[in-house]
């Protein structure tokens, strides 16, 4: 269920982390939810409405620059940058679900990253 998207002001996710993680549990009651169908491929992340038609957000992944999941709260967020946004202008995307969807949602993402990276670089493949 998708919960709501707000902005991340700050560009170095590094330092903000846990600001955002303390953002993410203040909306970890929010009763506003949506259900939503996403997919996901090696070009991004797609979220469409309960239907699985309606496109309503959609991400690529070079876009994307944070994925996380919180079991305890049942939360998946991913923070990205909306390609007619500012640079500096960051949206944190956040989902619930049950604690096993939500970790392999997030599994998922890093899963899409880390084949990308393959892709890109079969050097590095054992």
């Amino acid at each position: 269920q998708y919960v709501g998207s707000f902005v991340v002001e700050e560009l170095d996710l590094q330092r903000e982390v846990g600001r955002l993680e303390e953002q993410l549990r203040v909306l970890k009651d929010c009763p506003r939810r949506r259900l939503v169908v996403l997919r996901f491929s090696l070009q991004g992340l797609k979220v469409y409405g309960a239907d699985g038609e309606t496109l309503l957000m959609a991400h690529a992944l070079r876009r994307i620059l944070y994925s996380t999941c919180c079991l305890a709260d049942r939360q998946f967020a991913f923070v990205a940058r909306n390609p007619h946004s500012p640079p500096s202008t960051l949206f944190c995307h956040l989902f619930v679900g049950l604690p096993g969807e939500v970790q392999t949602l997030h599994l998922l993402l890093c899963r899409c990253f880390q084949l990308c990276y393959l892709l890109a670089h079969p050097e590095e493949q054992a």
